[in-house]
Order: C-alpha cells, then sequence, then structure tokens
C-alpha cells in the first residue's frame, strides 16, 4: 500500500460529499417543486415521516421562503367582537395582523422572546403560519391551549386543514 492511499482522509472526503449534497438539494429547489414542498413541509413541522424530517435538518433554512404569521386571540373563522377592546389598546395578541418572519415560522411559539410575548397572559392564543415559494404555499392553524395542570403551560394543537373553496 502506497503512502497516498494510507494517508487517505475519508472523514474529510465524507463531510466534501455532505456539503456537495446540500448543495444541490439548494441548487435544485427553485426547478424541482417536490424539493421546495418537502422542505416547506419541514418548516411547519409536518415532513411526512421523521426520518424525511432529519435528512433535511443539516439544509441551511435562512431566507429560503416567505413565512408570514399572524396571531390572534379569536379562533379563525370566528368574527372579531365589536367591543373586545373598548380602550383600543392594540397588542400583538389582539391586532391579528401578519408579518414576515425568516427561518422557521414556529418560532413564534417555540423561541423565548416571541413565546413570552404572545402567551404571558395565559389565554388561548390561534396562530396561522403561512409559507410560500414560487408558486407553491401551506398554511398551518395553531392553538394554543393554557394548560390547567401546568401554571403558565400550554397544549399546542395542530388545526385541521381548511377544505378548498
Amino acid at each position: 500500500m502506497n503512502d497516498a492511499a494510507r494517508n487517505r482522509d475519508y472523514g474529510f472526503i465524507a463531510i466534501v460529499m455532505f456539503v456537495v449534497a446540500i448543495s444541490i438539494w439548494l441548487v435544485l429547489m427553485p426547478w424541482v417543486p417536490a424539493i421546495a414542498s418537502a422542505t416547506m413541509h419541514r418548516f411547519h413541522l409536518r415532513s411526512s415521516s421523521f426520518a424525511c424530517w432529519v435528512t433535511q435538518f443539516p439544509i441551511p433554512t435562512m431566507y429560503n421562503f416567505a413565512n408570514q404569521v399572524e396571531v390572534t386571540n379569536i379562533p379563525p373563522g370566528f368574527v372579531d367582537p365589536i367591543l373586545e377592546n373598548p380602550l383600543g389598546e392594540i397588542s400583538p395578541a389582539t391586532s391579528g395582523s401578519r408579518r414576515y418572519i425568516n427561518h422557521f415560522p414556529f418560532r413564534i411559539i417555540t423561541f423565548v422572546s416571541s413565546r413570552y410575548r404572545n402567551l404571558k397572559d395565559g389565554t388561548d392564543r390561534w396562530f396561522t403560519l403561512n409559507s410560500s415559494y414560487r408558486g407553491q404555499s401551506i398554511q398551518t392553524r395553531i392553538h394554543a391551549d393554557p394548560d390547567g395542570d401546568h401554571k403558565g403551560g400550554y397544549v399546542i394543537v395542530r388545526l385541521p386543514d381548511q377544505a378548498a373553496r
């Protein structure tokens, strides 16, 4: 066996192959709708399986899609009561305005600052998460239901998909 064959760094070769595979995934995303769809489902924690989600885990997530979130204290489809907020105070939880965010839309529920801002008062909240990319879109609706057994805790429930109209 010669010195060149003995001194090969197979770990380095594996890392390079891994980087090449991720690069191919990202380069193909604009032209292969299935790749974009799988990645959007990953963003919404709706991958077809854990294996599919974990395979995509190392792929960078920043600035991939148009991610919007809306947080309200009224269930989707209900009419906003006229006198819900008689003093006219506007807060993120009552305004219902959509805003764009980077990375995963679920960060609005899981990250400390947004979790505190949206769930600090211990009342029900409804989250609508939207991601879109090149004509594809996905929407996930979440209900954060206060957990009476754990002070300050919530039960996070994904609501059924809306029927196509």
